[in-house]
């Protein structure tokens, strides 16, 4: 729990989208990100899983979220608690299916869900191979895990990555090369 309100403290001015430029990361931070308002599918969600550490339930919220923003026909996940991210995820959107293979992905890839387990970094490889400029590949634990950590600065320093946000607990990517390569650091 104290760690919980140093690390807020310390992030306290990334809250909310403050000082970022660009209007589509104010936007993303802002309304998808860190919505603070209740969704249509919480309360409903809290009911059905009611004992969830706050954050794992903070992530399943914005997996929620980033599926709503992003309306993917799929989410693949190396995680082993695919039962509950997709019943987040399904409320987010319905047609958001939830593929929980690590096999290697057969075309491009929406939305990856990466959490640092055994094989994730050859996971990621496959995973970029197969990346355009509408994927997002989330990190999971880059705080935390010294794995998550390395697999996170791969991909800043990829070429391939062009947006990011530092969640603390995650970390998003996305791979639109149009855009400037720009890490932005947001207070989760």
């Amino acid at each position: 729990m104290l760690k919980r309100y140093i690390v807020w403290l310390r992030r306290m001015s990334h809250s909310r989208g403050f000082g970022v430029q660009s209007p589509s990361a104010y936007r993303f931070i802002r309304y998808v990100l860190c919505e603070h308002y209740p969704y249509y599918g919480y309360d409903e969600l809290r009911h059905e899983h009611p004992s969830l550490p706050w954050l794992v339930r903070k992530r399943m919220e914005l997996y929620f979220r980033i599926a709503n923003y992003r309306q993917a026909s799929r989410l693949l996940s190396n995680g082993t608690d695919t039962q509950l991210l997709a019943s987040y995820v399904a409320r987010g959107c319905r047609r958001t299916r939830i593929v929980a293979d690590v096999e290697t992905p057969t075309d491009t890839v929406e939305i990856a869900r990466v959490c640092a387990v055994e094989g994730c970094e050859a996971y990621v490889d496959r995973l970029l191979e197969h990346a355009d400029s509408h994927t997002i590949l989330i990190v999971e634990d880059i705080a935390d895990n010294p794995t998550a950590r390395r697999i996170w600065q791969r991909l800043l320093d990829s070429p391939k990555v062009s947006v990011s946000y530092d969640l603390y607990w995650a970390g998003v990517a996305f791979f639109d090369t149009e855009r400037f390569k720009t890490c932005y650091i947001v207070n989760f």
